[in-house]
């Protein structure tokens, strides 16, 4: 796996983001989740094809957080993003967001609406419907449509050092403090009003077994955005990137560069 730099960047008033970036060519951001950003296999595939630009969440990794930069709500964090891009000389951008971050790219995508050229959403936060039941998640493990394969325990691996595992949960629990920040009491911050001015190519990618944001919210997506394509994969549950990767690698690329693959193979 590729080692991807970690490059600091002045955001302003002596306030530093920070971003993964690896590999050349057309730029794609991603946004992780809720739960921090790791450089996994996925990311690691996509900076074969791609130069891809993964930020930390402001707080995250030593940046900046919501408090030092005063960010009050979910458009100020936007904002955030459209300052750090503008930093970073991405003008347009393919966007992918996993989870919370998939909430993020969705806002992005249709706060200005020409910015996003492509945009995949993985089992994204940012909708809510009383009547589609949201089951009480077990973590770790839940994340993982079967917690005992061999990708599933790599994501779940801590580090042996204690010091290390000390930090790495600490770290943890700092990237959902401040996840926590925009998506409680519930993650509906109007994002349905507002789904309607994305322009961008859109593909919904979702795991048919997601224990922590049902595959129903998939479809109540599609229905706010219907020229959307959707994806789902079977033997999946919150992480499908990972689960199924030469799949969503697949699905991803379709969407990236369609003239070079053929139709997205996936069930639905």
């Amino acid at each position: 796996m590729a080692t991807p730099q970690l490059t600091a960047i002045p955001i302003r008033d002596g306030h530093i983001a920070k971003v993964l970036v690896a590999g050349e060519g057309k730029p794609v951001v991603f946004l992780h989740g809720a739960g921090g950003l790791k450089w996994d296999s996925y990311l690691d595939e996509l900076a074969k094809t791609y130069k891809v630009y993964a930020p930390f969440f402001p707080g995250l990794e030593g940046t900046s957080g919501s408090n030092e930069l005063d960010l009050r709500n979910l458009w100020d964090v936007v904002l955030y993003y459209y300052d750090l891009f503008d930093l970073l000389g991405l003008e347009r951008i393919d966007l992918i967001g996993h989870s919370f971050g998939g909430m993020l790219a969705a806002e992005l995508a249709a706060t200005d609406s020409r910015r996003v050229n492509n945009l995949l959403l993985i089992c994204a936060a940012g909708l809510w419907n009383e009547d589609i039941p949201m089951p009480q998640a077990s973590f770790p493990e839940d994340l993982y449509y079967d917690a005992q394969s061999p990708v599933a325990q790599a994501a779940m691996a801590v580090p042996e050092d204690p010091d290390e595992r000390m930090k790495f949960f600490m770290d943890q629990q700092l990237a959902m403090a401040e996840a926590n920040r925009y998506l409680w009491p519930i993650p509906d911050k109007g994002l349905r009003r507002r789904l309607h001015r994305i322009r961008a190519n859109t593909c919904l990618v979702w795991g048919k077994h997601d224990k922590v944001i049902p595959v129903a919210y998939a479809y109540e997506f599609q229905k706010e955005l219907p020229d959307s394509q959707l994806a789902v994969f079977e033997e999946s549950s919150h992480f499908p990137q990972l689960e199924q990767l030469p799949e969503v690698l697949r699905t991803t690329l379709t969407l990236l560069a369609p003239e070079r693959y053929e139709e997205v193979g996936s069930s639905s």
